[in-house]
């Protein structure tokens, strides 16, 4: 009678306790993604909802309030990056005057809403979902100002448009995961 060798029994042991974790990781990935579905029910926009909390690693291990936090992070990366937009446009020496005014009060616009985005991370991580929806309703508010400047002065509105839509959408997504935060608390 041949030994068994110690290969012989580490080997169905290592293949059993791998295909656990592998269903294990899947099952929360289809936990995460069911999670972030739900998210994304209350959102205006729910294929972008989807596709931008899907495209940060983080949301496939996040719960409810981790994908809050990620929902706001990204629409505040979004304001950021807008408000950068905004300042490179304005150094173009041969911008029309009218288009010139009107980003620089986006500019003020957006710097607002970058500010009150972060007062909503803090607000957030202190579980103060009213405030958040304040401040995140103010930023949105920002951005619809830009927009419309940019109609009351005859400028041309589409020079920031899809910027400032992308925006709302973004801090929509992130008011329906503080919806259904707030409503996990009632």
């Amino acid at each position: 009678m041949k030994p068994i060798s110690s290969f012989s029994l580490l080997l169905p042991l290592t293949i059993f306790l791998f295909t656990i974790y592998c269903h294990h990781t899947i099952a929360i990935q289809s936990a995460n993604t069911d999670l972030i579905a739900k998210v994304c029910m209350h959102s205006a926009h729910n294929d972008i909802c989807i596709a931008s909390l899907e495209s940060e690693p983080a949301s496939q291990k996040a719960d409810l309030h981790g994908l809050a936090l990620i929902a706001l992070r990204l629409a505040t990366s979004n304001a950021t990056d807008t408000s950068a937009y905004i300042i490179q446009s304005l150094k173009n020496a041969t911008i029309d005057p009218v288009i010139e005014q009107c980003l620089s009060d986006c500019s003020e616009h957006y710097l607002d809403a970058t500010e009150q985005l972060d007062d909503s991370l803090a607000a957030l991580t202190a579980k103060g979902y009213g405030d958040v929806n304040t401040w995140v309703k103010a930023a949105i508010a920002d951005a619809q100002a830009c927009e419309d400047g940019f109609k009351e002065q005859g400028g041309n509105s589409t020079v920031l448009s899809h910027r400032n839509n992308m925006f709302k959408q973004l801090c929509n997504n992130a008011l329906a995961a503080i919806h259904l935060l707030a409503q996990e608390l009632s």
